[in-house]
């Protein structure tokens, strides 16, 4: 599950599969939340969001979902290569800009330092998943993080 207050627009996800959903939704996909409700009254003040899917080409359909229907996707080496950062020559940090991601030792999760690597950076943050890099990106740039899963 993640919060609404956890989450900004155009964060990815995924959707925990429901038995009762009057929507077929396929489960192992990335949706990009398009809208966030903070207090919804059709789902007795619980807050939503709506999705809808990242691939263009796609059905572009909004599926409402309650926040505890989401699961966060994972932050994974091959996400972060695919989207431009580079592991350091002898190092085991992943690197962008001046934003670093260190594995964390027991491997759940990124370390998240701002600066030079050469002379001095300043820890940020742990994260494990897509949408925190995405809001971490925002708070950087002010601009939406397009992440290519």
């Amino acid at each position: 599950m993640i919060k609404a207050e956890d989450l900004r627009i155009g964060d990815l996800v995924r959707v925990r599969k429901m038995k009762f959903c009057r929507f077929i939704i396929p489960e192992d996909v990335a949706y990009k939340v398009t809208q966030i409700i903070s207090k919804d009254s059709l789902i007795n003040n619980r807050s939503s969001v709506c999705l809808c899917l990242t691939n263009p080409k796609q059905n572009q359909t909004e599926y409402p979902m309650s926040c505890g229907s989401l699961l966060p996707i994972p932050l994974t080496p091959e996400i972060l290569e695919r989207n431009g950062f580079e592991m350091r020559e002898d190092t085991v940090v992943y690197a962008k800009n001046r934003l670093a991601l260190k594995p964390l030792d027991d491997e759940k999760g990124y370390q998240v330092c701002l600066g030079s690597l050469r002379l001095f950076y300043v820890k940020v943050s742990v994260i494990k998943y897509v949408h925190e890099l995405q809001n971490i990106l925002y708070w950087i740039d002010g601009e939406n993080a397009n992440l290519t899963i």
